[in-house]
């Protein structure tokens, strides 16, 4: 399955001057887990989590803890671009699942912004991703014939096309 066909494309996207308190009540507001930063041009500049605005931004209260005097902190930064995280790895349009899978495996990562060119045209998440695991054996055959239709030139009786438990068997 390629990323086209699983991202979502109306992307929530802020800028680096976007206030640390507007990110949060965006990923709070639309229950998703990090933003893409973009640049003037809307090009991906960074991406912005929820832990990134966490960070530094809760104290400890002194009664929980056996220590007596409060933490000093300096004050959190106040905008996006100051918290961000600028390395970003974006992948195309036609990513494969798993290639999206593995690279948010191995960079710890919940969400990936997808690209044409510098343009974002949409992001991939976690969820997105086990949304796909949840496909029912129908909805998988009707996807496989079509393509292999597709892939036939329109001849729609040269395949057979079974799913069982979310196994395809293809015949022709």
């Amino acid at each position: 399955m390629r990323a086209d066909e699983i991202m979502t494309r109306s992307v929530v996207t802020v800028h680096a001057d976007t206030s640390v308190q507007q990110a949060a009540a965006l990923l709070t507001e639309h229950g998703i887990s990090s933003l893409p930063v973009l640049d003037e041009d809307d090009q991906v500049i960074g991406i912005v989590s929820e832990i990134d605005l966490l960070r530094n931004r809760m104290s400890h209260d002194p009664r929980s803890h056996m220590r007596p005097e409060a933490d000093e902190q300096q004050d959190p930064a106040q905008l996006v671009g100051d918290v961000m995280t600028r390395t970003v790895v974006c992948m195309p349009p036609f990513a494969d699942s798993a290639d999206l899978v593995e690279l948010m495996l191995d960079n710890n990562v919940r969400a990936v912004p997808i690209v044409d060119g510098l343009h974002l045209v949409g992001i991939v998440g976690r969820r997105d991703l086990l949304g796909t695991l949840l496909r029912s054996d129908a909805v998988i055959r009707s996807e496989v014939a079509s393509r292999l239709t597709e892939y036939a030139g329109g001849d729609s009786g040269r395949w057979a096309v079974a799913v069982e438990g979310g196994v395809v068997t293809a015949s022709s």
